[in-house]
């Protein structure tokens, strides 16, 4: 035996290995835990070995197979809408102050979305209105009496601002729930304004909610930290003892921190001035993710010049010093907007803000323009450059995520059974394992000893791809089921290929060793190209889909690597032991 096939041999020896390791909290789950503590990870981790994966690499059933949670959430357009008028009521009063055309002063009415411009000089009404209906392309004229101008949403764009809505909604729970496409989760639009969720073997609520997250509208806010407000509430009116509320410069500026952010911000109600507002940043913990050690507050602009709307991408990366930043862009007219906050902000802090709370308030060091701009994280207190890359990470997920025109509520959420009987689970079960023992017979008696080797791959291949998808946290249907079965079927269609191109060459008179040889070396090419034919396809479908279109690409590429690695390197190394190393006069196949 050449030192070639004892690598090879390595190789597969190491990649078996590999993969039962990785089936591991999937056997656990499904074969050794209750029924009714199959989805409790804190349970299933527990229980795993302390050498095997982590809980959550495990493999799901669908909801057809073990039920789960049903949740309807509603899309608060109304609101949305009504905060929209809000804002470009002070864009046109910035807009209409920066080309010097008049002063006005604008009146909201939220509730039926109209903004009333007045101009202090009448005289300069017609040159205000024909510039602001040129140029706010969304608003319609609604009337003109004298020095006052009434504007509202264009009817054709409140209609289509509502279904883009609910539409960029679904696609960021679809993507947050189910990154790959593979967890077999159903989101499907429920009328007009609601967004109807399965999740298969959640038996939590709290946990649905947790998993689905936070959905609320993403905004860029300015800090007031030229002011000492929070020292001097503190001095005037010290909180109560047992609040545990104490006075910070933590970020270079007093800020008030505490455990509990109720009591932080009833301590501030009422004290607040009236064009302010607090806001409170988490201060993670230091010893468990995701948790909170205490609060810190910042006191920001009610003003909201800039929301998620506007931004189209944020993504974490490491800079040249080697210091993590989140790098975010912006449409054309979040660009603009975004170049007059950073030119009026310079020298300020800017807060992002997610569901009111604080994700990060860097400071503006000069006019940011182009569109793109990088959140600088910094690094102090010794942490490992890892929890800083993944705070930054954190923090591109958060602006990603937040990127919706209108808040998302959890309307209702209930658990379901599964959708469906045991009777026809049972024989949906027999049924694949009847098709997986048939392709296994049908390869030995038909190839003989060859054919036995191709079933050992077989098996292999299976479990590559059960392993890959627990990678993947993937989760199976019935039908899904039905397809890994048929996915086995056509695998060994390579083994098919080299067994009768070995056949060729033993009816031209060759010896056995050269058989296996040529059989495997003249097979090769035209087994690679069909499998790399089909991945380009398989990653075409990933990039470009959602949803099942890309879970059935990552399992179509998955069981592809999969098949070309055992029928050209497993069935290998056991036809060359076999003959070579046996030195074999006949080859059974």
């Amino acid at each position: 035996m050449d030192r070639g096939w004892y690598w090879r041999l390595g190789l597969v020896i190491g990649v078996t290995l590999l993969t039962i390791w990785c089936l591991i909290p999937s056997y656990y789950s499904l074969f050794v835990l209750e029924k009714s503590q199959r989805n409790n990870l804190t349970v299933l981790q527990e229980r795993l070995p302390k050498w095997a994966p982590p809980a959550k690499y495990r493999i799901n059933l669908g909801l057809d197979l073990q039920g789960g949670i049903h949740m309807v959430m509603r899309v608060d357009t109304k609101t949305a809408l009504q905060k929209r008028t809000e804002r470009r009521g002070d864009q046109i009063a910035r807009y209409i102050n920066d080309k010097q055309l008049g002063e006005v002063s604008v009146d909201t009415d939220p509730e039926h979305l109209l903004l009333t411009l007045t101009a202090k000089d009448p005289a300069t009404m017609d040159a205000i209105e024909k510039e602001v209906l040129a140029t706010f392309t969304d608003f319609v004229k609604v009337s003109r009496d004298g020095a006052k101008l009434s504007l509202a949403p264009d009817e054709g764009q409140v209609n289509r601002f509502r279904e883009e809505a609910v539409d960029q909604a679904m696609l960021v729970i679809r993507r947050r729930i189910d990154k790959w496409g593979v967890a077999e989760v159903d989101v499907r639009k429920l009328g007009t304004d609601a967004i109807q969720i399965s999740l298969p073997g959640r038996n939590d609520p709290e946990q649905a909610k947790e998993l689905v997250g936070t959905t609320a509208q993403l905004e860029f806010r300015m800090v007031d930290d030229s002011t000492d407000f929070f020292g001097q509430t503190y001095k005037q009116t010290p909180p109560p003892p047992d609040s545990n509320i104490t006075l910070t410069n933590t970020e270079g500026f007093p800020q008030l921190q505490g455990p509990n952010r109720e009591a932080l911000l009833a301590y501030l109600k009422d004290k607040t001035p009236h064009d302010r507002e607090v806001l409170t940043e988490c201060v993670a913990s230091a010893t468990k993710k995701g948790v909170c050690d205490s609060y810190r507050t910042f006191l920001v602009e009610k003003d909201v010049p800039l929301t998620g709307e506007s931004l189209t991408g944020a993504d974490a990366s490491l800079s040249q010093l080697n210091e993590p930043e989140v790098n975010v862009s912006f449409d054309a007219a979040g660009a603009r907007e975004f170049e007059q906050l950073t030119e009026k902000g310079t020298g300020r802090r800017m807060a992002i803000v997610l569901d009111d709370y604080v994700q990060s308030a860097p400071r503006i060091n000069e006019r940011i323009g182009g569109g793109r701009a990088r959140i600088t994280m910094g690094r102090a207190g010794g942490r490992p450059i890892q929890e800083w890359l993944s705070d930054a990470q954190t923090l591109a997920l958060a602006l990603k995520a937040g990127a919706l025109p209108a808040p998302v509520t959890v309307g209702e959420i209930r658990q379901v059974g599964a959708s469906l009987g045991d009777e026809l689970i049972r024989k949906g079960g027999l049924a694949a394992g009847v098709g997986v023992l048939l392709v296994v017979a049908f390869m030995a008696l038909y190839y003989k000893s060859a054919g036995l080797i191709a079933d050992v791959a077989l098996l292999l291949n299976g479990l590559l791809i059960l392993g890959g998808l627990a990678l993947f946290n993937a989760t199976l249907t019935l039908p899904g089921i039905a397809g890994f079965v048929l996915t086995l079927g056509i695998a060994v269609d390579a083994n098919v290929l080299i067994n009768e191109r070995i056949r060729e060459e033993i009816s031209h008179g060759k010896s056995a060793r050269a058989a296996v040889d040529q059989g495997y070396d003249r097979a090769f090419w035209t087994i690679f190209d069909a499998h790399v034919t089909a991945l380009i396809a398989g990653f075409i479908l990933f990039f470009t889909g959602t949803g099942p279109v890309r879970g059935f690409a990552t399992t179509l590429i998955i069981g592809l690597l999969a098949s070309l690695f055992t029928s050209i390197l497993v069935t290998r190394v056991m036809m060359t032991y076999f003959v070579h190393g046996r030195n074999a006069q006949t080859v059974s196949v």
